[in-house]
């Protein structure tokens, strides 16, 4: 069982970080990297996206320096034997932890594209004991959201991460429902600094949401403003009880060294907190 598994199994925060691969197999740029937020992550989520070294070829590079990947799985435009073909191939490799998504590309799909709760079956039955993972958009219908991501869970995923959140509103109305209608599967929700109004802006844009209108405000202060936002988005996730980990992204791909740090030591900050609140409670 990897760390970000356990972590999740015992009510501990659990923490990944999501990069995006180079364009080719570059080693030090690919741990570079992953490795920004130090041991302040349990695990590494790697993104599927074209054009770049693959998901799967990227965890096996991370699994083989001693680090936890998460291998992000496509669905769009491909055949059940890709998927299957894929799956045996990451689990030659050693991988305990998978994200099936339908990915952002434009593919069409084939006549046999198996749907993602088929996905999620196949990589349970091909990756025994592995952590499957989905993702969901809080942004979307309610309605529309849960009829999506629901099957998905009755086949056996283990836990829900969401698209990053900007307020705590839509998070937490989502995060209720699953809570609602799988007590046992854990809600990892994305979390993601804004040094500046600009990183704001591209993230808004990418997710297709208005920015509410403090976000725009606080962010227009690059050098304080967007971090204390991160803090105090921390702070409500963590001090909701809704959420059984957190997935870190930042605006920038390759993000600065000091930018890790002060990221790693929020976490930590909001953990110990965290902790001290759960203390009290029992």
């Amino acid at each position: 069982m990897t760390r970000f598994a356990e972590r999740l199994a015992a009510g501990e925060l659990a923490v990944t970080l999501e990069i995006t691969p180079p364009k080719k197999r570059l080693d030090e740029v690919l741990l570079r990297r992953a490795r920004l937020l130090g041991s302040g992550a349990d695990a590494v989520n790697v993104i599927q996206r074209r054009g770049r070294l693959s998901s799967l070829d990227a965890s096996r590079v991370l699994r083989e320096a001693g680090l936890e990947p998460v291998w992000h799985i496509v669905g769009r435009g491909r055949s059940r034997a890709e998927i299957a073909s894929e799956i045996a191939s990451a689990a030659g490799a050693g991988l305990e932890a998978a994200l099936c998504i339908r990915g952002d590309h434009e593919a069409p799909d084939r006549p046999d594209t198996p749907p993602l709760r088929e996905v999620v079956a196949m990589l349970r039955d091909g990756l025994p004991g592995a952590l499957v993972g989905v993702s969901a958009n809080q942004f979307g219908p309610r309605d529309r959201v849960l009829a999506n991501l629901l099957p998905k869970l009755r086949a056996g995923a283990h836990f829900v991460q969401t698209n990053p959140v900007l307020e705590l509103a839509s998070f937490a109305t989502l995060a209720r429902s699953i809570r609602e209608a799988a007590p046992g599967v854990k809600i990892v929700p994305m979390v993601m600094p804004l040094p500046s109004r600009a990183a704001a802006v591209r993230i808004g844009e990418r997710l297709g949401v208005a920015l509410p209108p403090d976000t725009l405000a606080r962010t227009a202060d690059g050098a304080t403003g967007g971090w204390e936002l991160f803090a105090e988005t921390l702070e409500a996730l963590l001090g909701s009880g809704l959420a059984d980990g957190l997935a870190v992204m930042t605006a920038e791909m390759d993000a600065p060294d000091a930018a890790g740090a002060r990221i790693a030591a929020l976490l930590r900050d909001a953990a110990l907190r965290g902790a001290g609140r759960r203390r009290t409670r029992s």
